[in-house]
């Protein structure tokens, strides 16, 4: 891509970006963590990767903070999601910040509060994405019990970023040794460059621009055969790609309660048309079941779409492709070495922490999601964060015996 690499960073702005890259993986391990609660609607999270982010906020670093939600967006999407997924969370996360960030300037503002308002616009972003695919606004039926969710998580979220943004201020320590082997060879493994490894089976940039552009083409069509040709295009992307039917649902899952909701509405709602059958007094219409058709068949092929392009790309040749969409913004002045190296951190510590999420794990279906949450998150952001330190500190010597 061309971003020269880091050697452009000095010492500081290095370990500023590793702090953020560490905290970045902070929240893709704690949106992987959350997938382990059992919430009892489905689709909801409980928005715990939130937690790096208000860290930031606390401590007054609102650029950090944007940065971290950006490559919490971009790198779980990258592992663990779509760019379906993503486009959920982009939304979602970009109407959070623009409301958390003014609210975190404010004295008489606590954190938990803070949070809560930014649950609650991250569940409007996702309804409004959910309104593009399915093509309807009767998504907002589903905001009142997705809002109440969002007050309940933000709070909890909030509490543990408050309580982790206190140990940090403190000087806290993590219980790992000051530099594990783990971390010592990690350090080795930051780059200096952003040349993505591997090799992909489509170039990455083709594979992007494909699929955005099946994407603006499959929300345009409004008619349930050129929706079914849109289907059976990425139907047979995912047969190429090798998607299994499991791997279908699961990326449809998050959108089980609202496609749910919607498809209710619209069978109750939409009365226009000729009748089609009667269920205990209620007319449903042939426009009413084709509005419903046309809704599922458009978000499916968007999510077989997503799914075939994240199979066919490893994460190097996605995150390759990223640098590629995003090299014209270096013709503006914004220089991308330091947000392209906290993207690598954060994807090169994420399996450093395997440890910590196995245990973690386990407390949460033995000991109960809050109690664990209140208790054992506070002190992982602390640990990650400091490993990011060690890392940068490391890395930086490690750069100066070179220059030497």
């Amino acid at each position: 891509m061309g971003t020269g690499g880091t050697g452009g960073l000095g010492p500081q702005e290095r370990l500023r970006w590793v702090r953020i890259g560490a905290l970045g993986a902070v929240a893709m391990l704690l949106g992987y963590l959350e997938t382990f609660l059992p919430i009892p609607i489905p689709g909801v999270k409980l928005g715990l990767a939130n937690i790096a982010v208000l860290v930031l906020l606390a401590r007054g670093d609102a650029a950090g903070a944007c940065w971290v939600a950006l490559i919490k967006v971009l790198a779980s999407g990258l592992l663990f999601g779509s760019p379906i997924t993503m486009a959920y969370s982009a939304v979602g996360t970009l109407l959070s910040l623009l409301a958390m960030v003014p609210l975190s300037r404010l004295r008489t503002m606590r954190l938990w509060m803070t949070s809560t308002v930014g649950a609650l616009a991250h569940e409007a972003g996702q309804l409004l994405v959910a309104q593009t695919l399915l093509g309807t606004p009767l998504v907002w039926y589903g905001a009142p019990p997705l809002l109440v969710a969002g007050c309940a998580t933000g709070v909890l979220c909030g509490m543990v970023a408050q309580r982790a943004a206190r140990l940090l201020d403190e000087g806290a320590q993590d219980a790992a040794d000051p530099m594990t082997q783990d971390a010592t060879e990690a350090a080795g493994r930051i780059p200096a460059t952003g040349t993505p490894r591997g090799k992909a089976y489509v170039d990455p940039r083709v594979a992007l621009v494909v699929l955005i552009t099946f994407a603006l083409f499959t929300l345009h069509l409004h008619a349930l055969a050129p929706l079914a040709v849109a289907l059976a295009v990425a139907a047979a992307a995912c047969a190429w790609a090798q998607v299994t039917s499991r791997e279908v649902l699961a990326a449809l899952a998050p959108t089980a309660f609202i496609c749910g909701v919607t498809f209710v509405a619209q069978v109750l709602t939409l009365h226009d048309g000729t009748a089609a059958f009667q269920v205990v007094g209620l007319v449903v219409t042939y426009d009413a079941l084709r509005a419903t058709g046309m809704a599922a068949l458009r978000l499916v092929a968007l999510v077989c779409a997503s799914v075939a392009y994240t199979r066919l790309q490893g994460a190097d040749q996605m995150t390759g492709a990223l640098r590629w969409f995003l090299a014209p913004l270096e013709s503006f002045g914004l220089r991308l070495e330091g947000p392209l190296l906290a993207l690598d951190v954060a994807l090169g510590i994420l399996p450093l922490l395997a440890g910590e999420s196995g245990n973690l794990r386990s407390q949460l279906r033995e000991a109960g999601g809050i109690s664990v949450a209140l208790d054992a998150l506070p002190q992982l952001v602390v640990h990650v964060y400091r490993m990011g330190e060690r890392l940068a500190l490391s890395s930086n010597a490690t750069a100066g015996q070179r220059n030497e």
